[in-house]
């Protein structure tokens, strides 16, 4: 695998942060499967500590997290 800068990286694992919650958003509190919500908090929690990273909105990632993926 090549070598990547920070900043290619992060744009990476936010990518697929967004496509795993993407898969997981029907996911709820009061689903039966407590084992995929749990991943979709922590996959939530992760990219909003992406979010705090200062280049976030050159990368197009300038969307709020709990908005757009409700937990």
């Amino acid at each position: 695998m090549q070598e990547k800068s920070a900043g290619e990286v992060l744009c990476y694992l936010a990518g697929l942060l967004v496509a795993y919650l993407e898969e997981l958003q029907y996911i709820s509190v009061n689903s039966e499967n407590q084992f995929a919500y749990g991943e979709k908090t922590a996959y939530v929690e992760c990219l909003e500590i992406i979010q705090a990273w200062e280049s976030t909105r050159l990368f197009h990632f300038s969307f709020d997290v709990e908005d757009r993926f409700p937990l």
